[in-house]
């Protein structure tokens, strides 16, 4: 049976949503219809039905809360990938990231800095987190990603011991210098635990440098943790331990420093 306008009326008016609205005749049957939508099917794969009033009537769909954080980890899986590795990165957020002590507060700072300006086409230096295990470094870096991610950068997360291995893996396949140009031309590249790694000279010298350079000449942000300060990574880099093993490492830790800020995070353990 056909419903009237009239008893379409009466239905919007007994409505506590809707029953405020000053609706003319041409809007009634759009109210009408969304309201059976509401009813019966608040849930079409995912979205659910939702009325504007301003600057006209309308009715849109958008995402429930759980569709929501679906469509979130989907763009963060499209934009931020892993190099070679089967470590996931902790599902982390900068928003939940505790500020428990000054150096943390300093560090968040830096971040949320980082995030609120950078852009491709706007260049900001990244972060080099340093300081004992267990202190957020990569939770924090973490955080940094999926953020960029979020916003459709396209950001490379790198397990520094994971990376030596697959440029071995490379240079057995025949595919270096692809997974190196990876490396240099993502539109931000984190690379966590530098030095914790089985680092040979050739590694730092042919493939770590041009990396670096490629992406500082370029302006492309890079990201590190690592548990040294600058001075114990020079030692950690001088493989050799001779003049000229220093000198590469000294040269390797300059461009450290023209690309990204020295953030210390040493003071506690970190709080989950």
């Amino acid at each position: 049976m056909m419903t009237t306008l009239e008893e379409m009326r009466k239905i919007i008016k007994k409505d506590p949503e809707t029953r405020h609205l000053n609706i003319s005749d041409l809007d009634l049957f759009k109210v009408y219809r969304y309201l059976l939508d509401r009813d019966e099917s608040p849930n079409k794969d995912g979205y659910q039905p939702v009325l504007k009033t301003e600057p006209y009537i309308e009715i849109i769909y958008q995402p429930t809360k759980e569709k929501a954080e679906e469509i979130k980890r989907e763009k963060i899986k499209r934009h931020l990938k892993f190099y070679d590795s089967e470590i996931y990165i902790q599902d982390a957020s900068l928003a939940l990231f505790d500020t428990f002590n000054d150096e943390r507060q300093v560090a968040y700072d830096h971040a949320h800095y980082f995030l609120e300006n950078y852009k491709k086409d706007h260049y900001e230096k990244g972060l080099y987190l340093y300081g004992k295990y267990s202190t957020g470094k990569s939770y924090l870096i973490s955080a940094i990603a999926q953020e960029l991610a979020e916003k459709n950068i396209m950001v490379l997360f790198v397990y520094m011991p994971d990376l030596v291995r697959s440029i071995r893996q490379g240079m057995n396949e025949g595919n270096l210098e692809e997974r190196i140009n990876q490396l240099k031309q993502a539109d931000v590249l984190m690379m966590d635990d530098i030095g914790g790694e089985n680092m040979t000279s050739w590694f730092r010298d042919e493939v770590l440098v041009p990396i670096l350079q490629y992406r500082l000449s370029a302006k492309l942000p890079v990201f590190m943790t690592s548990n040294f300060d600058y001075l114990q990574l020079v030692e950690a880099l001088t493989l050799n331990r001779d003049e000229t093993s220093r000198v590469k490492a000294a040269r390797l830790l300059q461009r450290i420093k023209d690309l990204m800020t020295p953030v210390k995070m040493s003071q506690d353990q970190y709080k989950g």
